[in-house]
């Protein structure tokens, strides 16, 4: 039973610390003195150590910002080392980066930034959520910025093969990153695939497809097993919803339990996904190359580059 308890305080007061109120927090401490007298010791240190932790956590002004497993140097590989590599070796440094980011999120971050989205009391979110835009747009500008069409259909194709393997290790975020990146406009107009490479991407937008919210992709996130990196985007999609749509509260001033249990057992969902780490090996080269995924174009850039590889047609 006190297990249970002691799991209960820790759960509850180190993933929601910044949306307990002062009267809250003053019952838990003044609750630690009466856990000892009742010779509670261990449910007490518990208690009591979780607040300190949490209060110290919320007390630091920066919270470090996201560092990858290795330095990375400053010179640039040339492009065509991604050609080089194995998909499934590219898939899984980005997946043991997008784990990093991920794991460090705290669930109070999540709720945050479904209310007010900002970098000062969701700085991990808001770094995933950049790291996933930037993984995107790296990949599109990766593809673009190729002289030839050859070489656009080279890069093209092994970021396909590299999704499919992101979807096979269960990392959706980045899978869908790559599916957003090929999908552009901007760059499907200037490549020409295969039959193959087109049932690779039909099977991509099969699992990505947003009809029925989400369906499919909801599906294959419910039949995963840690490890696992959910696609964000859908759980922010959700719990917006979950929380904007509902009342705080019921008709006759109630609390409104139904929301919380909900909202707890969504974040629980997100939570238990950090607990199982992918312990993939850093490697150096790669890690080089990708360089913080920080080279790309801006959208605007994106389409002058693709129309100066194929200009538009004039009407008339």
């Amino acid at each position: 039973y006190q297990r249970r308890v002691r799991g209960l305080f820790t759960e509850v007061l180190g993933n929601t610390w910044m949306f307990l109120s002062k009267p809250i927090i003053n019952i838990a401490n003044n609750f630690i003195p009466k856990l000892f007298e009742d010779n509670h010791f261990s449910l007490g240190m518990t208690l009591q150590n979780t607040l300190y932790t949490q209060y110290q956590y919320c007390k630091e002004e920066n919270v470090p910002r996201y560092r990858p497993a290795t330095s990375i140097s400053s010179d640039h590989l040339n492009w065509s080392f991604l050609l080089k590599c194995k998909p499934r070796d590219i898939a899984l440094q980005m997946t043991q980066i997008d784990f990093e980011k991920f794991s460090k999120i705290k669930m109070c971050e999540i709720l945050k930034y479904v209310k007010s989205p900002s970098e000062s009391t969701s700085p991990n979110m808001c770094s995933f959520v950049n790291h996933f835009n930037a993984v995107s747009f790296w990949a599109s500008s990766m593809i673009l910025q190729r002289d030839t069409k050859d070489d656009r259909q080279k890069v093209y194709r092994r970021f396909l093969h590299v999704m499919e393997h992101l979807i096979k290790l269960n990392n959706f975020s980045s899978a869908f990153a790559l599916f957003a990146a090929v999908s552009k406009t901007a760059v499907r107009r200037v490549v020409n695939l295969t039959n193959k490479q087109e049932k690779i991407l039909d099977n991509s937008n099969s699992l990505m497809d947003s009809s029925d919210s989400h369906k499919n992709l909801r599906s294959a996130l419910k039949s995963a097993t840690p490890p696992l990196i959910p696609y964000l985007g859908l759980c922010v999609a959700d719990l917006t919803f979950l929380i904007h749509g509902n009342p705080d509260k019921l008709e006759g001033g109630e609390i409104n339990f139904t929301k919380r249990h909900l909202t707890y057992k969504f974040m629980d969902v997100v939570g238990r996904s950090q607990t199982t780490p992918y312990n993939i090996a850093p490697r150096d080269d790669l890690i080089t190359f990708f360089n913080n995924f920080n080279d790309y174009l801006e959208e605007e850039e994106m389409w002058q580059r693709s129309e100066a590889i194929k200009p538009r047609r004039r009407r008339g």
